[in-house]
């Protein structure tokens, strides 16, 4: 292969991937329309939910927070719903 056909193929490697970031630059970016639904305490079905929410703020280890931790274990893996 001579150089000069090296160069052109090198110059249009190059002018490819220019072409290539100038329209990812320019493309306007996708916007997520995911919407999150948060339930209040009125409607929510677990009782625990406020004291779940507290206990996740804290840094020392608290029983009460211990238990009611436990009891949503419980709840998600075997399916028992003991607090009602």
């Amino acid at each position: 292969m001579s150089r000069s056909v090296k160069l052109a193929a090198a110059a249009a490697l190059g002018g490819l991937l220019m072409a290539i970031a100038i329209a990812s630059a320019t493309r306007s970016p996708v916007v997520p329309t995911t919407t999150v639904l948060v339930a209040d305490e009125a409607t929510s079905p677990d009782p625990h939910a406020a004291e779940l929410r507290r206990c996740r703020t804290i840094t020392m280890p608290e029983s009460g927070c211990d238990a009611v931790w436990d009891a949503e274990r419980q709840r998600f893996f075997h399916g028992r719903d003991d607090h009602r």
